[in-house]
């Protein structure tokens, strides 16, 4: 994603950046502040699929942010472009030196590489930090691999967020990343369980994102550019045995029917696990009193 801009002799910063978190953040601040003192381009240099998704396709819904949300997000972080490498077969068998070469040297002429300290790339994942260096004296850039900080004192990391979503953790998930996590799905028709309930819903199926884990969250939606406040579902709805996994989205103000259009959910904070009621009654009960924490939650 290069667009009517210079990109050569650049500033760049090389990773999968999946969830643009804190640690990510801090490779970024650094990197458009060297580029402003050299007063060059900043730009990410990152990768569609993920080399995990391409290796390992049986793997599903390993993603922390799909590539909308994460080049929105790359954007916000004042990066002045985004290259994404395509990560298909023939690019997967690129060597750690034709990449070096290719990409950093000749594509994009880079003056500096800011990278991770774990950083490694290349066919067979043979590409070091200290090749990079290597390269760096005989092509004239400069590598800066960088320590990632701490957050309780655990290391920020797509890993431990990716963990922090399946055990439902939406809190510590959204201080390690710097804010909410959100995924981006299209809304589909339902079997209106939640309207013969009393309430309104929105279903969305999580396709490619990591899954949270299953039950009640207080949420907010970003709906046609504008933001509202609701409650969530995420399971199977056990009272009446659905056979797949579904969001199902309750707002509390009352919009225009968005099915079909791509909504994004912000998890703020999971309530409770999901639960079979013995009737519709106390299954409504249950819904009234989640609502009332929710709101509270979500209160401003």
């Amino acid at each position: 994603m290069v667009k009517n801009i210079n990109i050569k002799k650049s500033v760049i910063a090389i990773g999968n950046f999946d969830g643009v978190h804190k640690g990510h953040q801090e490779i970024f601040k650094l990197g458009k502040k060297i580029a402003k003192k050299n007063k060059k381009k900043f730009g990410i240099v990152t990768f569609s699929p993920l080399p995990s998704e391409f290796f390992q396709k049986e793997r599903k819904n390993i993603r922390i942010t799909l590539d909308d949300i994460k080049i929105d997000l790359l954007k916000k972080n004042k990066a002045d472009f985004v290259f994404i490498c395509n990560f298909n077969k023939k690019f997967s068998q690129v060597t750690a030196e034709k990449f070096i070469e290719n990409i950093i040297v000749n594509k994009l002429q880079a003056s500096h590489v800011l990278v991770g300290k774990n950083f490694r790339f290349g066919h067979q994942r043979k590409g070091t930090i200290t090749l990079l260096k290597k390269y760096g004296v005989i092509f004239n850039y400069k590598v800066l691999d960088i320590k990632l900080s701490k957050q309780k004192k655990l290391k920020i990391s797509s890993t431990r967020i990716r963990s922090a979503i399946e055990k439902g953790n939406v809190e510590l998930v959204s201080q390690l990343l710097g804010r909410y996590w959100s995924i981006k799905e299209k809304v589909i028709a339902g079997k209106k369980l939640g309207r013969s309930l009393g309430f309104r819903t929105a279903n969305v199926e999580i396709k490619n994102n990591i899954n949270p884990k299953t039950g009640v969250y207080a949420v907010k939606a970003l709906v046609n550019n504008k933001k509202y406040s609701g409650i969530a579902n995420f399971g199977v709805a056990p009272t009446f045995s659905r056979n797949h996994k579904v969001l199902e989205i309750n707002l509390f103000q009352k919009i225009p029917s968005f099915y079909g259009k791509k909504i994004e959910v912000f998890f703020i904070k999971r309530i409770r696990d999901e639960k079979k009621f013995k009737n519709r009654n106390l299954l409504i009960s249950q819904i009234k009193k989640d609502i009332t924490k929710a709101k509270k939650i979500l209160r401003p």
